[in-house]
């Protein structure tokens, strides 16, 4: 076929995308390595919250089955567990996930029951079943109905019976529709006296599909195959009409979509992450921007969610000239713009023209490598890979005419500095070899070498309030008093020793610690450290990143980002 082109260079892009298809399908059969699988070990949900109070999103595009119910359409993901799309609103709701009660985000096939409102679905762990008027997910574990660890349920049967559940290795279970023990079941129809009504893989599809058009660069195959503008290409693996006119498709890289089978128009529904990883989080002003620093060939871009119009927007490196990388440290709104701190390069985003500008160590910064950066009326203080360079704002306006400028390069020379904090005139370095404090006014700088002061001289993360400044390090949480200029001890100094803490962000009520094994928060009032897990509704333990957000609060991880409503008058934690 590719040989009967005519033109060779749309002879090698349609090559390209065969080859992005083949690529897709192969590691979307898998169990795909990104990020540290999220399982919990719970029977339901955790009722010492309410619903709603944890809510995680993830890379949603990969789907795996549909199921239509009362006001929601239910999706399927690979990773980002229950998606659900409100038909009457005709936007998204939060999507659920671990930390709404599910055993983990690989859900193989999702499943209604018209006679009890019930949600059914499989996941890699358990079977589980939502009861709305409970509002509360229940699981029953594959080893409790002896169910292989390597078998998955594809295929969920509902009849007026009760619940039918077909494993990849054609074995067959059933159930009570309110729950209960999983039975084994001689087959499929047996003695059943209703219509099974199947979803998953022994969901009816489409013989063929109609020639849908499409819009924002899309092109459909009937074959059953969306190609975006990009030449990337992912098949539809499940497609439901409803009593509407409408046709929903589940698709293996695009999420999902809605079809009008009248017109004949097809429509992707964004959803979701463009990256697993969250190192970097802002606002700006309505707009939520993510990025994260680990990538791969399905896993990569940065994320720009409008939560008010339910917008979803992507950068990827690839398809945006001037961004040099998508590899994000960290992201930092200035006005109506912003910076975004990658591994080649620090990027700048303006919000009026949509236009992307990239400084390089080719333009004079210290390295390429960026981790952070504070902004002041005058100047733009770049943490990099091999010391501070100091960009005059002065000369922003254009790129060419950009003055920039080395901090002290005798004693910061191949430091790594990983984060800022400007306080006044005094800018604060967390670095490979301690903490670093410079004066902007009289040029001065050096190291903190007080014997009262952080173990480590792995520092990770600086954050400030009042006359309070919080150090994060490989061994813990150290705090500094500006006013009494001496270091706190326990419990708020001190804290967490043997702990790697990657983010500290500190504010009234409370500061909060991201680690490696959950997060941390330290309550002013009781003076006292509380642990949270995924056993309370974080998608992982691994967190990197943390945002505040009112009574909000937002966790990006290794596999998500999960927002808690952390200040709840009702609720003691």
């Amino acid at each position: 076929m590719i040989l009967q082109i005519d033109s060779p260079g749309r002879c090698r892009y349609l090559w390209q995308g065969l080859a992005s298809l083949v690529v897709l399908q192969l590691l979307t059969s898998f169990s795909v390595g990104y990020a540290q699988e999220t399982f919990v070990r719970q029977r339901e949900t955790n009722s010492h919250y309410s619903e709603g109070d944890w809510v995680s999103y993830s890379v949603a595009r990969f789907a795996t089955s549909i199921a239509i119910g009362r006001q929601y359409i239910y999706f399927g993901t690979q990773h980002a567990g229950i998606t659900r799309f409100h038909r009457y609103r005709e936007s998204w709701d939060f999507p659920w996930t671990t930390s709404n009660g599910l055993t983990d985000n690989s859900v193989s096939v999702v499943a209604f029951d018209e006679d009890t409102d019930t949600i059914w679905c499989a996941t890699r762990h358990a079977i589980s079943y939502y009861q709305p008027s409970a509002r509360k997910w229940r699981n029953l574990f594959k080893e409790d109905f002896g169910l292989s660890r390597d078998d998955e349920i594809e295929s969920i049967g509902i009849d007026a019976d009760g619940i039918l559940l077909v494993s990849n290795a054609g074995r067959v279970y059933e159930c009570s529709k309110f729950g209960g023990t999983i039975l084994e079941a001689r087959d499929i129809n047996g003695n059943r006296n209703s219509r099974i009504r199947w979803f998953g893989r022994r969901a009816p599809a489409p013989k063929e599909f109609p020639h849908f058009f499409m819009s924002d660069g899309y092109l459909f195959n009937p074959d059953g195959i969306v190609e975006d503008a990009h030449f990337r290409r992912a098949k539809v693996v499940s497609a439901v009409e409803d009593d509407w006119g409408n046709m929903w498709i589940a698709t293996r890289g695009f999420g999902a979509g809605k079809a009008d089978t009248r017109s004949l128009r097809l429509d992707m529904l964004e959803f979701g992450l463009r990256n697993f990883s969250v190192d970097a989080m802002t606002f700006s002003p309505d707009v939520l921007w993510l990025g994260g620093s680990t990538i791969s060939e399905l896993s990569q871009g940065i994320t720009a969610w409008n939560r008010e119009r339910e917008q979803w927007q992507f950068f990827e490196q690839k398809y945006v000239t001037e961004l040099r990388s998508d590899q994000v440290n960290e992201i930092t709104s200035d006005g109506n713009a912003l910076w975004f701190s990658t591994a080649y390069g620090l990027s700048y985003y303006t919000n009026e023209t949509a236009e992307w500008t990239t400084f390089t160590h080719f333009d004079g910064l210290a390295d390429n490598v960026v981790h952070d950066v504070a902004v002041d009326d005058s100047s733009i203080w770049v943490a990099t890979d091999n010391g501070i360079s100091r960009i005059i704002r002065a000369n922003l306006a254009h790129k060419d005419s950009a003055k920039i400028e080395p901090l002290n390069p005798d004693n910061l020379a191949l430091v790594e500095v990983r984060d800022l904090e400007l306080v006044e005139n005094l800018l604060w370095a967390a670095t490979s070899n301690g903490v670093y404090v410079y004066d902007i006014h009289t040029k001065v700088g050096g190291f903190s070498n007080e014997i009262e002061g952080p173990f480590s001289l792995s520092i990770n993360s600086i954050s400030r309030y009042e006359n309070e400044i919080w150090f994060g390090s490989d061994n813990g949480i150290d705090v500094f008093d500006t006013d009494k200029r001496e270091w706190l001890g326990v419990p708020a100094g001190r804290a967490l020793q043997n702990t790697v803490v990657n983010k500290v962000v500190a504010a009234g009520e409370a500061v909060w610690a991201a680690t490696n094994n959950g997060v941390r928060k330290y309550d002013r009032d009781s003076n006292s450290w509380r642990k949270f897990t995924i056993e309370d509704g974080l998608i992982s333990n691994r967190i990197y990143s943390i945002l505040l957000d009112g009574d909000f609060i937002w966790f990006g991880a290794d596999n998500g980002v999960t927002r808690f409503y952390w200040n709840v008058p009702s609720r003691i934690d």
